[in-house]
């Protein structure tokens, strides 16, 4: 009797403990998410720009990895400085299965007015790298270096033709307007011709259209490889190793700037705890992947992965910086 006693004072101490734990599985279990049909990346540039690149990558990884249960696919959306591509992943509120990369424009496009969206109107996922940017010119051009482009300027801001992708008041635009307006600059009368990609502007570059073109760092190296395009200085705060060491920074030439492209995963607004945290695990595996640290150095991207809970810190700090730069271009509305 004492025997069965005990047992029942143990079982009846032992038992909530069960329940919790049983109660805490199902909460989890009804908490878990995972996708039930195809994803689809978004890169809102065309084919071959500097952001469909990366979602490519994506995409190869994620399949060849076997790392989501579905398919994947990647839709060009190209148009209105990213606008057209952020537009269609704001039509799907609460769809997880749609994510877009994003660069500068998903501030900005809102501080211009180019864009009635912004920022807080999606579900934020995070960081997943950045790049620095180059501006460079035609191997037979007279300009030797960012102390010959900026005195160039200096005398008529508006004598060189500057190619841009894919909108004024993005990094591309800022990432040579900036150096321009610490050395002295008039920016405000650059001469900018902006192009739907970044694949586009460089093409006219090499085609003699433009003096001059400002890029990401992997969009510029495989024609400076190849012999086709000189690269003046880089935005980086130091000069990069290996075939880049010698390209100077705007800092060594005298220009006190640094500029980086980050790259933004958003989703359409609407998407639970459990749908974020799903994403996050991927991108948290994906970024430790042996295959991405690969394509990282292979295109001069820098990892700096922030998952979504710390993001949305880091763009509120960014959209303030944002505006003051733009305001000084005259681009804020």
């Amino acid at each position: 009797m004492v025997f069965f006693l005990c047992v029942a004072r143990i079982f009846s101490r032992v038992l909530p403990a069960i329940v919790l734990v049983f109660a805490a599985a199902t909460a989890v279990a009804q908490t878990e998410w995972k996708p039930q049909r195809a994803i689809e990346l978004v890169a809102p540039v065309t084919a071959g720009g500097g952001l469909d690149r990366p979602v490519r990558v994506l995409q190869q990884i994620w399949t060849e990895g076997r790392m989501v249960p579905v398919p994947v696919t990647v839709s060009n959306r190209p148009g209105g400085g990213q606008s057209v591509g952020l537009n269609y992943i704001h039509q799907g509120p609460g769809d997880a299965h749609r994510v877009a990369l994003m660069s500068s424009p998903y501030l900005s496009n809102y501080i211009t007015g180019s864009s009635k969206l912004q920022y807080s109107d999606f579900t934020n996922l995070g960081f997943l790298f950045t790049e620095y940017m180059v501006v460079s010119v035609k191997p037979d051009s007279p300009l030797r270096g960012a102390g010959d482009l900026v005195a160039r300027m200096k005398v008529a801001p508006d004598a060189l033709s500057t190619a841009i992708g894919t909108a004024l008041g993005n990094t591309t635009h800022t990432s040579i307007a900036l150096p321009f307006k610490r050395a002295g600059v008039d920016i405000r009368r650059m001469k900018n011709v902006v192009f739907s990609s970044a694949g586009q502007s460089m093409t006219a570059a090499l085609g003699g259209h433009v003096d001059v073109v400002a890029s990401t760092l992997s969009m510029a190296v495989p024609h400076r490889r190849n012999g086709k395009l000189r690269v003046l200085a880089i935005t980086a705060p130091k000069r990069m190793a290996g075939e880049l060491a010698d390209v100077p920074t705007w800092k060594e030439q005298g220009v006190d700037v640094t500029v980086s492209n980050w790259r933004f995963i958003t989703a359409p607004a609407g998407l639970t705890p459990a749908q974020i945290a799903w994403w996050d695990a991927l991108f948290a595996r994906t970024v430790k992947s042996p295959e991405w640290k690969k394509v990282l150095d292979e295109f001069y991207w820098v990892d700096e992965y922030v998952p979504s809970r710390a993001a949305r810190k880091i763009l509120d700090q960014e959209s303030i910086e944002m505006r003051e730069v733009l305001t000084d271009l005259g681009l804020a509305r």
